[in-house]
């Protein structure tokens, strides 16, 4: 049987024919060769046992919109029915020239990356193809196929509009009614940055390994030199080297003069380039031996310290040549490579309302900063609950001593024993004497203390935990904007998903609802 495509858009069906007649105007659609039907399913160890029919090459028309195929439940649908309510202004204001090539709909890179991060996809390579084999991807790119290029350019072209691409999530998100500031909890986390802590060296080591690059680059300038002497006494100072030597006038020794010749150049010229790539190397040493002791005569200066330019940095002090600005830092696998990612999420809903990237690896002096954040994007909060990394008397008297209303605060002193028993609550009045941390403790030893501090594992853990588990473990982006700009994008990702299942949520009730009215 044949199916053959007419000129005009006919389908002809011949039984007859097992080959198509040669007709200009008709052009082979389909064709089944005669008498050939299904392969047999293979059977199990049971002579009765059979399998489901399974034919990959199957020939399938799918549906002709992608959206009917994904489902009005799938998170791509709804990223793209939420895209009309954001605010791009930020992004489409980054193209003011109409010269070039039109580039790809900011929006549409957008949401893509939006459904990517949220796949756990931060490589651009990745997302290009998928763009080519994920159904989700060609919905959001309209079968366009941008290059990893252009995603990774636009990637770090707005990053500062990622932040306010995240609170847009928070404005959405309070006019659904589905986030209401309450008690906030903070956490820090450390998340590995696009180097390797092989590529840092100390304070203490620069000056030795500068002088040993600096032997090296002698050395090699020197046997380079040496070459270069060697070709004047062969031909002569001053000697153009056109007249031929006698050793090169014989046929029989030429050829093996000329090559050794050729591989004394370029012996010559591998000896300069290398001594150029050590010079490159001290050249970053000291960049980033410079970087060091400027950052140690800022700290002295902002500690108050007499004779703040004599400051040097500690010997064991590290700077990354790769990420200058990551550090190392204490994590579950052994010291990294890292930079401090900042959450601030609501009790009971888990929406981000604050975020964070700094380099200090301590979060005591985040807790105000990180507050004030709050604040600014939603409002003041009703309380604060943080673990002990945070606590400092400054931050519980900035808390309470504020322009406005003071805020709550839940912060743990110090780190509890495992397994150790909790204290008895407090009895009497509250003693007037009390310091900051002997209240704090106090009032983390109360019924309602305990319980409100008992929020903060069931709120900022568990969104720091889902962050990771989307596979954001490591930034893509190099240097603080940029890895600034990426948490933001992904935080506003988490939001996103939120929202995608409250409604979800609020649909599948719907439709329980409407089955019981009909049942």
């Amino acid at each position: 049987m044949a199916i053959l495509l007419g000129k005009h858009g006919k389908i002809w069906c011949s039984e007859s024919m097992t080959t198509p007649p040669a007709v200009p105007e008709q052009v082979p659609l389909l064709t089944v060769e005669a008498g050939a039907g299904p392969p047999l399913p293979p059977r199990g160890a049971s002579p009765s046992k059979v399998f489901r029919a399974w034919s990959p090459e199957q020939a399938t028309l799918l549906p002709a919109s992608k959206r009917e195929h994904l489902g009005d439940d799938h998170l791509a649908v709804f990223l793209l029915d939420v895209l009309p309510t954001l605010d791009l202004q930020p992004i489409l204001d980054a193209y003011p020239e109409d010269r070039g090539q039109p580039p790809y709909d900011p929006r549409m890179l957008t949401v893509l990356l939006l459904y990517a991060y949220s796949q756990g996809i931060t490589s651009s390579r990745q997302i290009e193809r998928r763009c080519r084999e994920d159904i989700a991807f060609m919905y959001l790119a309209g079968d366009a196929r941008p290059d990893h290029d252009t995603i990774c350019a636009f990637r770090r072209r707005h990053l500062g509009a990622f932040e306010a691409l995240f609170l847009e999530t928070l404005r959405i998100a309070q006019e659904a009614g589905a986030l209401k500031v309450g008690r906030i909890a903070l956490d820090g986390t450390k998340i590995r940055a696009n180097a390797s802590k092989h590529k840092a060296m100390s304070y203490a080591r620069m000056p030795e390994r500068q002088a040993a690059l600096q032997a090296e680059v002698q050395r090699l300038l020197a046997e380079a030199e040496t070459l270069d002497r060697a070709e004047d006494a062969q031909y002569g100072r001053g000697q153009r080297g056109n007249d031929l030597p006698p050793e090169l006038r014989d046929p029989a020794t030429r050829r093996q003069r000329l090559r050794e010749a050729q591989a004394r150049l370029q012996e010559a010229e591998r000896k300069r380039d290398l001594a150029a790539t050590k010079q490159a190397q001290i050249d970053k040493i000291t960049t980033a031996q410079q970087a060091l002791e400027e950052a140690a005569r800022e700290q002295a200066t902002a500690d108050g310290r007499a004779n703040p330019a004599t400051a040097r940095p500690a010997p064991n002090a590290q700077r990354n040549f790769t990420d200058p600005e990551s550090r190392i830092m204490k994590t579950a696998d052994g010291f990294q490579q890292c930079y401090n990612a900042q959450v601030a999420a609501t009790v009971g809903s888990q929406f981000i309302v604050a975020a964070d990237v700094v380099t200090a690896a301590n979060d005591k002096q985040q807790l105000q900063p990180m507050v004030t954040q709050v604040v600014a994007n939603v409002g003041e909060p009703d309380g604060v609950i943080a673990d002990s990394g945070y606590f400092s008397d400054a931050n519980v008297q900035a808390l309470t001593q504020r322009d406005g209303r003071s805020i709550e605060g839940h912060i743990a002193v110090a780190r509890d024993r495992h397994g150790a028993p909790p204290t008895g609550p407090p009895r009497g009045r509250i003693p007037t004497d009390l310091s900051p941390a002997e209240r704090m403790r106090r009032r983390l030893r109360t019924k309602a203390g305990r319980a409100i501090y008992a929020q903060r594992k069931i709120t900022v853990e568990p969104v720091i935990g889902q962050i990771k588990g989307r596979g954001f473990r490591r930034f893509s982006l190099r240097g603080l904007i940029g890895a600034k700009g990426e948490f933001q994008l992904v935080c506003a990702v988490h939001n996103f998903m939120k929202l995608w299942r409250v409604r979800l949520a609020f649909i599948r009730r719907a439709r329980a609802e409407h089955a019981l009215v009909y049942a």
